[in-house]
């Protein structure tokens, strides 16, 4: 409590009137120390026999961040863990300022996005993916880095029409003061064309574009299998009379009994690498190792 406040609080004890209390604190202190609307509060309080002493010597805030507020706001994130700051604040009736610090300082949480993972592996999935690994290395190990040459792998991906070209791909260099170069708007569009791709780590074997709107089917694999074997001879020929590997991944048009069966009959001259024929050695993941 203020030396002024105390001297007020005093006088209106002892019955002074307000004018007469600012008249004698002027006096006192300096001039227009205490506002006189200052004066009538304290005098009001005195009179009405309530507390009249001056709380600004300590923090009137309430306080906010104890260890019962931690443990509230911890409670709720866990419950749910995508809760907002400001949903916090809401909830809690506090500032965001405040739920930040409590989430990053106190309770030591940050906000992380998900992340995207191409599927949700199971126990027996991840032992699958093991076991072949274990194969693939066994062999790279046996054969050395040769085997890495005798792999050919294969892929589809959709390629989509619209791909427009970005204003640092268009740039020219130009004299300066000319105008710059045009280019036409160009529409969206949803279109895309399934691609299948043959490779080894010397290159893109062979490639076939499917038709607009044809989807690979099993029956589509094969077809286009058999075509590859063909140009497989002609742009391939040394690695062709030798022991080859074919590799791709599990997707249903590969993993279907008819291409099971397409590919048992040829495998007379190649073996075929397959992450869930594992009665069909060697295996591997689905990954490419080119």
């Amino acid at each position: 409590m203020s030396r002024i406040h105390k001297f007020v609080e005093d006088l209106a004890k002892a019955r002074k009137t307000p004018k007469e209390i600012k008249t004698m604190v002027d006096t006192a202190f300096e001039v227009n120390s205490i506002y006189q609307s200052q004066i009538y509060r304290i005098s009001a309080l005195v009179k009405a026999g309530k507390d009249s002493s001056d709380k600004r010597s300590t923090n009137g805030r309430r306080k906010v961040r104890t260890d019962d507020f931690f443990e509230a706001v911890r409670v709720y994130v866990e419950a749910d863990r995508r809760v907002t700051m400001e949903e916090l604040a809401i909830k809690f009736e506090t500032s965001i300022n405040t739920i930040f610090h409590v989430l990053h300082d106190d309770l030591g949480l940050s906000i992380k996005s998900a992340r995207w993972i191409p599927k949700m592996l199971t126990e027996d999935h991840k032992m699958k993916r093991v076991r072949c690994t274990q194969a693939f290395l066994k062999l790279n190990f046996e054969l050395g880095f040769v085997f890495l040459d005798k792999i050919v792998t294969m892929d589809e991906t959709s390629v989509p029409f619209f791909a427009p070209e970005s204003k640092r791909g268009s740039s020219q260099w130009l004299p300066k003061g000319s105008n710059p170069p045009l280019k036409f708007k160009c529409q969206e569009s949803r279109k895309k064309q399934m691609v299948l791709s043959f490779f080894d780590n010397c290159g893109v074997i062979f490639q076939d574009y499917l038709p607009m709107r044809t989807s690979v089917t099993a029956a589509v694999f094969k077809d286009v299998t058999n075509m590859f074997l063909k140009k497989f001879k002609e742009k391939r020929p040394e690695m062709a009379k030798r022991d080859w590997y074919f590799h791709f991944d599990n997707a249903p048009c590969h993993t279907a009994n008819s291409t099971k069966e397409f590919l048992a009959k040829r495998r007379s001259r190649s073996s075929i690498i397959h992450p869930t024929l594992l009665t069909l050695p060697p295996q591997t993941s689905s990954t490419s190792p080119l």
